[in-house]
This record gives C-alpha cells, structure tokens and sequence, in this order.
C-alpha cells in the first residue's frame, strides 16, 4: 500500500489553488456541486464533466477515509487528485469543504485526534500554499467571491467537524428512521465553535447579492435520526438569525438521496455523486418544497439569471435528465 502511495502522489503537477481561477469581472452563472463520492471511475462523473460550469463545489465524504488512517487518507486524495475526473475539473474554480469520511472520523467531531493532520492533507489535496493563512487556523471553513458589483456571489464553506461537540445518542431501540442521533437541550454544546461563529458574522458583512453558504450536513429537516442541524438546535437558530435579511441559501449532502427543503432558508440537497441509497426512501422532512425526493447517483446544477434575479436548482442524473427541479426569485431567496 505505501509504494502504492507514494507511487499515485509522485509526479501529479502542482495544480494550485484551484478557487485561483476566480474573475471577479465574471458573474458567476452555472454552479455544479455534489457530495459522497466513493469511486473516481463512475459514469456519473462523467456526465459532470458535460454540464455548463463556472463553479465545481465539493461538499464533503469527498474520499472515503475514516478507516485506516491517514496513510489511507494520503492515498485517496491522491487517487482523487490523479482521475480523469478531478482532472477534468480544474478548468475553472473548484472550491471545498469535508464531511465525517473525509475528516477521518465517522460522525466525528472536535474529539477526532487527527483532526489537525487530516487538515493538512485536505489543503494538500487541493495544493493550498504552504504559507496560506488557511492552514494555520483551526478548520477548513473559508469563504470566497465571484462576480463584479452588482452581480456578486459569496461562496461560504462551513466546517461542521472540526469544532463540532459530540451527538447525543439514543439507545437503538428508541433510533428515528435515520439513526439514533437525537437533538440535545445542552446549549453549550456547538457545531462551528466560538472561532468559525466569529469569521462567520465578519463574512457576511462583506457585500454580494447572492449567497450561497454550504454545509455538509443538512440544516433545514427536523432531525430524522442522522445528523443535521436539528441534532444543535440553538445552532440552527443562531445561523438563521444570522442570515436574516440576507439573499442567500444552503447546500448540503452527506444523505445519499436529493431533496429540496426550506425552513426560514433554502437547503437544496444533492447526494451522493458515486452511490445509490440502500433504503431507497427518504427520512420524514417538514419542511421539504418539491415532494419528489432522488436515491441514485447524481449533482447538483444551480443556475443564476441575473436579468430576471432567479435561481434554478436541479438535480442531474446519470442520463443528464433533471429529476427535481424548483425555481425562486431573489426575493424569495431574502431570509426575513
């Protein structure tokens, strides 16, 4: 496995910081994201490659890497970092943040011991400077913009992991459909911990039309048993009232299966690129706007039309059919 290794991580160029493409006379009309993707040789990733795009976006479980360490993990990226796919790519900007498989812990949190080591191979995989200030704080939560005035998009990433308290657990017996993760009424308890929470309110100060704030788990469904922002109540609440009066909406994975949900925001869901949803339903959502709901592999398409101040969300099938589609106008975006 370590000549294997070193093998995949010698002689790949150095790509630089992929977000490095970004123009700020551009606007930014076509997003693609997704979430979950366990094998780099999936016709799935393929018709990625087809799709019209300004902006990858890489949501998190981008590797499988919770077992076996972090020379497992070094040899994943570099897996990832070699295929046709990543490279296919890095023609225009690409910008990331991790899930549990990817920070090396699943369903883990601050407690995760290798949390600072896993951090260095996430910025490694996408040929962050040794001298970026993104590898010398706690996290990998960053933000960036696109676009001139007028035309502005925010780009946040949210880190849910690395500060993330531990999940209050029920015991089997009493598990919801999703899992035995269940809210806690601990209100110290925190998922983007005092430093993020700080960046946080310092970014959304910053001017855009548009944001898009993306966070690996999902923040608008009750909790259903899995992990979501429903698991931190008090956190769901503080990030809503933070994003009150702003134009902005949510992206999430780490499901398996695509829904689109709104609870004070928008939360389009698209999971997984690479993996069909064993179950083949969805837990319960309250909150969720188009009843159709998709357990097979897919991305998400998001397109801005800037003369009409609209978004169209869509979720993309292997045969490049859409299988959820929903449309909003800026002022339906504003979180009142």
């Amino acid at each position: 496995m370590l000549r294997t290794r070193r093998r995949l991580l010698a002689g790949l160029p150095a790509l630089g910081f992929l977000s490095a493409h970004a123009d700020d006379a551009r606007p930014l009309e076509h997003i693609v994201f997704g979430s979950c993707l366990d094998t780099h040789d999936h016709p799935m990733l393929d018709r990625t490659l087809t799709l019209p795009r300004d902006l990858f976006l890489f949501m998190g479980d981008n590797v499988y890497a919770d077992k076996g360490g972090i020379p497992m993990m070094q040899e994943k990226y570099a897996r990832l970092k070699h295929s046709r796919f990543f490279r296919g790519l890095k023609d225009k900007p690409i910008l990331a943040t991790w899930d549990d498989h990817d920070f090396g812990l699943n369903d883990g949190g601050s407690e995760y011991p290798q949390k600072k080591e896993a951090q260095a191979e996430f910025w490694n995989w996408l040929d962050e400077p040794p001298d970026s200030p993104r590898r010398k704080q706690e996290g990998v939560y960053h933000a960036q913009s696109f676009g001139p005035v007028g035309k502005r998009v925010q780009v946040i990433l949210l880190d849910t992991r690395y500060f993330r308290s531990s999940l209050k657990k029920v015991p089997k017996d009493q598990a919801m459909l999703g899992g035995t993760s269940v809210p806690t009424d601990n209100e110290s308890t925190t998922i983007l911990g005092a430093a993020q929470w700080a960046w946080l309110e310092k970014v959304l100060q910053e001017p855009a039309e548009l944001r898009i704030v993306v966070s690996s788990i999902q923040f608008a469904p009750e909790a259903h048993g899995g992990e979501c922002w429903a698991n931190f109540p008090h956190e769901q609440k503080r990030l809503l009232s933070l994003l009150k009066g702003q134009t902005a909406l949510v992206l999430s994975g780490d499901r398996h299966w695509c829904e689109f949900s709104k609870n004070g925001v928008f939360d389009f869901t698209s999971s997984s690129m690479t993996q069909k949803h064993p179950r083949g339903t969805p837990t319960p959502n309250k909150h969720r706007i188009v009843p159709t709901t998709y357990h097979l592999p897919n991305v998400g398409f998001l397109s801005i039309d800037w003369a009409a101040r609209s978004i169209t969300t869509k979720i993309i099938a292997e045969d490049g059919e859409a299988k959820i589609t929903h449309q909003a106008a800026f002022t339906e975006l504003l979180v009142r």
